[in-house]
């Protein structure tokens, strides 16, 4: 959010409960009022890359739309546990095509010694971020593959 926070906010639009990107009509959907990022968010190394989005309307909850549940501050998430990631990523492996319908997949949350590592992502993550996914590169949160 921190690199697009100030180029014409107008033209934001929220568009909850769809899973299609061919569902997205222009104009329509809930216009962004303003964007709030995390004050501690540094955009060197992606720490607290968290935003709110006020809405100049609410948004109606019903079977597809709701609220997001946040885990305590405390909440420790052991490696290995199984969670669940979505995204409109890649589906190819040369990073030609992407999805038109929303892809999930349920991945083991992985170590942030063992993504830290050099032969992973040397150091980038902080305590505040999660890494999952497969090594050998099947199915991640992280490189826009939800195969």
């Amino acid at each position: 959010m921190h690199s697009f926070r100030l180029s014409r906010l107008s033209s934001w639009r929220v568009h909850a409960g769809l899973v299609s990107h061919s569902a997205v009509r222009p104009h329509q959907g809930a216009v962004v009022e303003r964007i709030i990022p995390h004050p501690l968010y540094s955009a060197q190394n992606h720490d607290y890359d968290v935003a709110l989005l006020q809405l100049r309307t609410p948004l109606n909850f019903s079977d597809t739309v709701g609220a997001v549940c946040v885990p305590a501050k405390e909440q420790h998430f052991p490696k290995g546990s199984q969670c669940w990631v979505s995204g409109w990523g890649h589906t190819d492996s040369s990073h030609t095509y992407s999805s038109d319908m929303l892809q999930d997949i349920v991945v083991p949350l992985l170590s942030t010694q063992l993504c830290n590592s050099s032969c992973v992502y040397s150091g980038a993550l902080t305590p505040r971020m999660l890494c999952a996914g497969y090594l050998d590169g099947r199915a991640d949160a992280c490189q826009d593959s939800l195969l």
